[in-house]
């Protein structure tokens, strides 16, 4: 459907799991329906998860038929598709509320409910987690079920696998529901969804069957009875459906195996969940679903519509999307994406990588242009960090694209495979900062735990012209790792149309002449200590502004100038963690100043950032101002430190 249709209000009168019980399989169907309708016109008014949760309406509707919470354990993989669990277990009519600050979270948190069996943001970890506790539930000697919800997406994860593996060998009873639309935040490569395809073509099925045809061939010569030619029938058949069986790689791995089901025929889908409920040992159920089912422009682009702002449903039409975007002002993902094809263009050596989330970081255009330079790995951060130690070793020039909130699933082999040896791999951080998506989605840690790695140097640039040359600067220097960060957010200075050109990162500049207070403002926030320093000129505070865009290593020259005036202020500003972030890589050089004169009096610094506590979820604008960095804020702290 392309607009809101008129249905019959089913879910008006479900309060809680438990009324689904007594549903027909028509009222069940009706009850999707206008699930379906109610998400629509819901999420078009809050933005939010969309295509992703239209797939997946008649299996959770299925789940909350068959199983009971929140004795019974659902365990959500990333949890963004969980909107209609929630709705059915208690949170409609708060619906309106949802991402924003104080309301309903984007994702699965027990704090929210008792029905939401873990915390959910990241991919991979329901398998996991769904053994965990049922070798838990064994030990405690309690009956309830445990249920694991993953896509085919999550499925291509490492820890997914792993999990599986465990499973397999263990053979606790877990029920694991996989979810099968293809696709993630971009369209899925690899994994089982690419075996499922391709199983027909592999070289064990073409052996056996020219070993069959081989065999059938001699013997027709001898003429043997037709008794034996039904035996050699019946086993060519049997031997073909085996090999072609999709589940026959999880039935090895030690996983009974049921499916495919359709995910959109509620009653296929309860009844599957019915039998698997009653069966001991691991068992996975696999449900074939459409992202975006029932909302014409979903369906037919997923993922544009995988997560989207507020939009109008009568007149969202896929073209009229596209055309609107080309209106925007380009983020600081675009910067980068564009500016990493120009420098390709340059250094033919330049291989770009994601784990994935091209659509996401921006990369969907530099894979058009280099299609054989472009590696989109899936959900598999590990292996893409050192996938690139291993290019970068080779003589390559490697640049990883990847979220910071994912980027921390990768650390070991940030530091044991690219920092030790010292290899140049370019990490870009996308969503470097406060985003709206809550606490397993603030990628606001990067900078101290990338500051941490020896040999690792770590930049973020106040603007997009300064992006655009930082990330040249890094492909022409290649003198180690480097990280750079930008927020998700439109980009501020930006023209396509400059030239590449190298910059020296380790020197600071002066944007803001004063003597007042010397602001050092690390890549976001130059912006915001450029609108306090104005303020504060109102209030007579001249203070000085720095574009401080190296928080590895930092500019000792611009810094001992400005500690050794001991009767300046100085205020360190970041859009990461505190603890060990930018601010605490100025205040240990100044404590090594003070190691080497302990007599010298210098500057009193203070820091402002993220304090020590996770950040919930709410809009950019909403969390910087919450978070002491907004420039009233900061204005505010400056004032304050004067007095």
């Amino acid at each position: 459907m392309s607009t809101l249709l008129n249905l019959p209000k089913y879910i008006e009168s479900v309060v809680n799991p438990s009324q689904l019980k007594g549903m027909s399989n028509d009222e069940l169907a009706g009850l999707c329906a206008s699930l379906r309708h109610d998400l629509i016109d819901s999420v078009s008014k809050t933005g939010g998860h969309l295509a992703s949760n239209l797939g997946i309406v008649e299996i959770t509707v299925a789940l909350h038929k068959v199983f009971e919470t929140p004795k019974d354990k659902l365990i959500w993989d990333v949890g963004h598709q969980a909107y209609i669990h929630k709705m059915l277990t208690g949170r409609k009519e708060r619906f309106n509320t949802l991402r924003q600050y104080k309301g309903l979270s984007g994702f699965c948190t027990p704090v929210e409910s008792e029905h939401d069996a873990f915390l959910a943001g990241h991919s991979s970890t329901s398998i996991s987690l769904a053994v965990g506790m049922a070798i838990a539930r064994d030990q405690q000697k309690q009956k309830h079920k445990v249920v694991a919800i993953i896509g085919d997406g999550g499925l291509t994860g490492g820890m997914a696998l792993e999990a599986l593996n465990h499973l397999g060998h263990i053979q606790k009873d877990v029920v694991i529901v996989l979810n099968d639309n293809e696709m993630s935040i971009s369209e899925n490569l690899g994994g089982f969804s690419q075996y499922m395809k391709r199983i027909k073509e592999t070289f064990f099925y073409k052996d056996i069957k020219e070993k069959l045809d081989l065999i059938e061939d001699g013997l027709e010569r001898e003429r043997l009875q037709a008794g034996v030619w039904e035996l050699i029938s019946s086993v060519k058949k049997e031997a073909k459906a085996r090999i072609e069986t999709p589940g026959i790689v999880f039935e090895k791995l030690g996983i009974n195996y049921t499916g495919p089901v359709d995910g959109h025929d509620v009653k296929a889908v309860v009844e599957a969940f019915s039998r698997v409920k009653e069966l001991k040992g691991p068992q996975l159920v696999h449900v074939i679903t459409q992202k975006g089912k029932g909302y014409a422009p979903a369906e037919a682009d997923s993922i544009k519509y995988h997560g989207v702002g507020a939009f109008t449903p009568e007149k969202v039409e896929p073209a009229q999307v596209a055309k609107e975007s080309k209106a925007k002002t380009k983020t600081y993902s675009h910067v980068f994406s564009e500016t990493l094809i120009r420098i390709a263009e340059e250094q033919e050596d330049l291989l770009a990588i994601t784990p994935a989330t091209a659509e996401g970081s921006g990369l969907v255009q530099f894979g058009k242009v280099f299609p054989e330079r472009f590696f989109d790995v899936a959900i598999c951060e590990q292996h893409a960090a050192t996938m690139a130690a291993g290019m970068a070793k080779s003589g390559m020039l490697p640049v990883l694209s990847i979220y910071s909130t994912f980027l921390q699933r990768a650390m070991d082999q940030v530091i044991h495979d690219v920092g030790i040896l010292n290899l140049p791999v370019i990490f870009g951080i996308d969503r470097g900062g406060l985003v709206e998506d809550g606490e397993t989605h603030q990628g606001v840690f990067d900078i101290a735990y990338m500051r941490a790695i020896p040999n690792m140097r770590v930049f973020a640039p106040k603007d997009g012209r300064e992006l655009q040359n930082m990330l040249y600067t890094v492909c022409k220097e290649r003198s180690g790792p480097a990280a750079i960060r930008f927020p998700r957010d439109k980009a501020l200075n930006v023209d396509s149309e400059w030239p590449l050109e190298e910059i020296d990162l380790s020197k600071w500049e002066t944007l803001v002449e004063g003597d007042g207070p010397v602001l050092l403002a690390f890549g976001s926030m130059v912006d915001v200590a450029l609108s306090s320093a104005t303020e504060l000129a109102e209030q007579g505070v001249k203070v000085q502004v720095v574009n401080a865009r190296s928080a590895k290593p930092l500019d000792h020259e611009m810094l001992n100038g400005i500690l050794k005036n001991a009767d300046r202020k100085v205020i360190t500003l970041e859009e990461g963690c505190l603890t060990g972030g930018f601010g605490t890589a100025v205040l240990e050089y100044a404590a090594s100043l003070k190691l080497k004169t302990p007599s010298q009096r210098l500057a009193d610094v203070v820091c402002i950032g993220i304090a020590d506590h996770f950040v919930e979820h709410g809009s950019r604008s909403k969390l910087l101002d919450l978070n002491g960095l907004s420039s009233t804020k900061v204005s505010e702290k400056v004032l304050n430190f004067l007095s």
